[in-house]
């Protein structure tokens, strides 16, 4: 046997499923929605990995210790590794 396991249920039956969606206006809102909420993630994680590196430069400071290099660049901008762990 090939294909999805549902031997009643191929191709055809699939394109005769009529899905329902919400009127274009109510995608465009949830899409909204969504785009602002990632928008404060994005902010947040930024503000994150800045407190992140006043600490760890406070940190070397108390101690004594040559401070880590403080980036400038917003997260999206970091390295990949540095991407990682504002995550």
């Amino acid at each position: 046997m090939t294909g999805g396991g549902q031997p009643q249920f191929n191709g055809n039956a699939l394109k005769q499923v009529k899905i329902p969606l919400p009127p274009l206006a109510t995608q465009q809102a949830i899409v909204a929605e969504i785009e602002a909420e990632q928008a404060l993630v994005a902010a947040n994680r930024e503000l994150i990995a800045r407190f992140e590196q006043k600490i760890q430069a406070t940190l070397a400071r108390v101690w004594g210790e040559a401070a880590p290099a403080v980036s400038t660049l917003a997260p999206e901008h970091e390295p990949a590794v540095m991407q990682d762990e504002a995550i």
